[in-house]
């Protein structure tokens, strides 16, 4: 499936809105959907039948001339760390988890306060812990171009379920990556806003202070129209995407990337960057001095630790042996590190500030790889043979541990394989970065 075979969210909202779509059909259009690609295993919990009884209601309104909001009758998927009334949160494990409140996430209410039909939960990596989207408990979320590799974690059933069309986007996690490495690995855009830009309050934490809330979609407009709503800028109008002026000028790190790619990635985003200079993009290299993104998060595991602290010292065998170790490497930094660490955000969102400079946003592979064969655990870049999960980190940590918003989008395939790229703006400038990826996405004919 390409990204553009069917409409998108916006037109499907302004379509409901008309009354030249009905929300029962476009749910009844998703469950079939759920049916068909059941094998991904992409969703967590549905309700049928919950699903099509809003959808009815929201279609009574509409024909009355009611509009609740922006999304009136869209259907979408929210990933299964959010509360949502009359549903479980299960977060993908068996541990028993920490109370959850309020009983209805902020951001899910603002989706249905703007009228979007919450069709089903998504599957994830255990507690959102981890990068390749495989769970022992749950089952593996497959990809949806080729099913015995990767869909990229933690948000995978989110990206999987927006890639074949299950709702028109889904609302994921990003604490280290969740949302952009599966948007890359499933070919769909993926949006990790400003650091608080979303409220995470009604969804379970795993590190505070890094967690952020997205939107996942197939266009970068459909995204910025999902951030409005979520980010409580707007209930009843969609944003106007544009990139006012000229082209934007683009910011690369090539010192940071040295070694940090396949051959295959490096040769298609050197020749992607080709193409945006042919299209009047400024393309610039520039220095990206911030170490080692990876180690310097780790003494935030501790946040981790505060979270799950009451199952790990009850029920620690009640998370998988991966997760529960990486949960007890929280126990082994001192508060001296951890502070250390606060202070190292902030130093590196002061890094990506310089970098950019006067320029409009920074460019780099959302992933150094197209998805592996699931049970991978290592890849062979150009600097040699590395854990994939380090390698992943080096792109993606960056700008969560930094809290500056940070965009996904495909660029390319190698083979029937996408591969996105990041677009990172400063902290605070959500819709520079949008309206960038707004231009890339034109300039590709996505």
């Amino acid at each position: 499936m390409t990204m553009h075979e069917e409409a998108t969210l916006i037109e499907t909202a302004a379509a409901v809105r008309t009354g030249a779509l009905s929300p029962v059909v476009l749910v009844e259009q998703a469950l079939e959907r759920i049916e068909r690609h059941r094998d991904l295993n992409a969703i967590a919990f549905l309700d049928a039948a919950r699903a099509l009884e809003e959808a009815r209601a929201l279609d009574r309104e509409a024909r009355a001339g009611r509009i609740r909001g922006a999304l009136h009758g869209v259907p979408l998927t929210v990933k299964d760390l959010f509360n949502l009334p009359g549903t479980p949160t299960r977060a993908g494990t068996r541990a028993p988890l920490p109370p959850i409140e309020p009983e209805e996430a902020t951001a899910v209410r603002r989706l249905r306060q703007a009228g979007a039909v919450i069709l089903a939960k998504t599957n994830l990596q255990e507690i959102a812990l981890g990068l390749n989207g495989e769970n022992p408990w749950t089952g593996d979320v497959k990809n949806p171009h080729d099913p015995a590799r990767q869909a990229g974690g933690s948000s995978s059933g989110s990206a999987a379920a927006v890639a074949v069309g299950i709702g028109y986007g889904s609302l994921g996690t990003d604490t280290a990556g969740s949302i952009r490495l599966p948007a890359s690995f499933c070919g769909v855009v993926g949006f990790k806003p400003s650091h608080g830009a979303v409220p995470l309050d009604g969804a379970l934490a795993l590190i505070p202070s890094c967690d952020h809330a997205g939107p996942l979609t197939r266009t970068v407009a459909d995204a910025a129209a999902l951030f409005a709503v979520l980010s409580g800028q707007s209930q009843d109008d969609l944003p106007d995407l544009r990139f006012d002026g000229m082209a934007p000028r683009f910011a690369v790190p090539h010192t940071y990337l040295d070694g940090a790619l396949t051959s295959e990635v490096r040769a298609t985003f050197e020749a992607f960057l080709e193409r945006l200079r042919a299209a009047g993009a400024v393309i610039q290299q520039v220095t990206l001095d911030i170490g080692d993104a990876g180690e310097a998060f780790l003494p935030l595991r501790a946040e981790s630790v505060m979270v799950h602290r009451r199952a790990l010292e009850t029920q620690p065998d009640a998370f998988a042996p991966n997760v529960r170790e990486a949960l007890m490497r929280g126990y082994d930094y001192s508060a001296v590190q951890y502070l250390e660490a606060r202070q190292r955000q902030h130093a590196m969102r002061e890094a990506f500030h310089r970098a950019l400079g006067d320029l409009d946003a920074l460019l780099m592979p959302a992933a150094p790889c197209v998805a592996p064969p699931r049970g991978t655990v290592e890849i062979r870049l150009e600097s040699g043979l590395k854990n994939l999960r380090l390698a992943i980190l080096h792109l993606t940590a960056p700008a969560a541990f930094a809290g500056v918003p940070a965009l996904s989008l495909p660029f390319a395939h190698v083979g029937s394989l996408p591969v996105g790229v990041q677009v990172i703006a400063p902290f605070g400038a959500d819709q520079r970065a949008l309206s960038a990826g707004a231009w890339i996405e034109r300039v590709l004919g996505m």
